[in-house]
């Protein structure tokens, strides 16, 4: 094989593998359809990627990426830190973003049960979304030490309304926690009324 064609190669399968897992999901993966489907070898598989393990890591981070392209495209609009959020949860629940979301739970499942198998994996998973939260928490003035909490609140708020969602399908009732949730996190604290305590609107 050429040496210039094999990184177009390798990325053309990893994209492949991502549609492929985003197709017929993680649980039943193994390499001689996948490379079938892919008009190749669970040889090539191999050499391109090492392992299976190693693929699905890389299928994950491509499966990421792209979510994050198209979370950065939809921010890239103008608008309140209010909107922001509301376009986040957009995104997170959207019928394009719901087969990558199951695999990424998937994988987040299988993760849990054995950390070695996919080494950062689930530390990647929360810290790639943390510093948006971050950044739209801090812009609303927030004391520093508050900034962090709040963000780890709002992820996994959104991750857990995520799974519901995926779960049960009840958008109507789901929808509406998000706005509940939105509209707690722009109530002041109280006995403290100074504009550090104001949430994103």
């Amino acid at each position: 094989m050429e040496r210039a064609e094999r990184p177009r190669t390798r990325e053309r399968l990893l994209d492949g593998t991502v549609d492929y897992i985003l197709k017929r999901g993680l649980g039943n993966l193994t390499l001689r359809p996948l490379a079938a489907a892919l008009k190749t070898s669970p040889r090539m598989l191999l050499y391109f990627f090492g392992s299976k393990e190693q693929l699905i890591n890389e299928a994950v981070t491509q499966c990421r990426m792209r979510q994050q392209q198209e979370f950065a495209r939809k921010l890239s609009t103008r608008g309140s830190r209010r909107q922001q959020l509301a376009l986040a949860w957009e995104v997170w629940s959207s019928k394009e973003t719901e087969k990558s979301s199951w695999f990424l739970f998937e994988v987040y499942a299988l993760a849990m049960r054995d950390r070695k198998r996919f080494p950062g994996l689930l530390e990647r998973l929360v810290k790639d979304w943390l510093p948006f939260f971050e950044h739209a928490v801090a812009a609303a003035r927030v004391e520093p030490e508050r900034v962090s909490p709040l963000a780890t609140f709002i992820l996994a708020t959104i991750r857990g309304l995520q799974l519901d969602l995926l779960a049960t399908g009840e958008r109507g009732r789901i929808d509406h926690a998000f706005r509940e949730m939105v509209r707690l996190l722009s109530l002041p604290r109280p006995q403290a009324r100074d504009v550090g305590d104001e949430e994103p609107r």
